[in-house]
């Protein structure tokens, strides 16, 4: 948990409100994504009704095998690749967002440092 709180530290994650943030077990990981019918390779979701972001331990700790995956699959780093999910997701929790090109877009003005306008 510190290591993500440590990201969302650098990103306006506190005007969310009530935001859950959840780390999951990489073990469970897959078949929780497959059982949503959601991409098991993307190390992070979030459920907007809900309020709660879903992110994958491989992110925030070494996982033997599925760390090497993610790197190989993303074509990142570790710690670039959870702040690419954590701004991604931040990105659809600021702006209420379900696209998935939106949310890319706000994630990358929130690594430029700016607030998306979520007009």
């Amino acid at each position: 948990m510190e290591v993500l709180r440590g990201t969302l530290a650098r990103y306006p994650s506190g005007t969310l409100g009530e935001w859950t943030w959840v780390l999951v077990r990489s073990q469970d990981w897959k078949p929780i994504k497959r059982r949503l019918r959601l991409d098991p390779d993307s190390p992070a979701f979030s459920f907007l009704p809900r309020r709660e972001t879903f992110i994958e331990e491989a992110l925030v700790a070494p996982v033997p095998g599925r760390s090497a995956e993610l790197i190989v699959h993303w074509s990142s780093s570790i710690d670039d690749l959870l702040t690419l999910a954590i701004t991604h997701e931040l990105g659809h929790a600021l702006c209420n967002e379900q696209d998935e090109h939106k949310a890319d877009a706000y994630g990358r003005l929130l690594r430029t440092g700016r607030l998306p306008d979520c007009r």
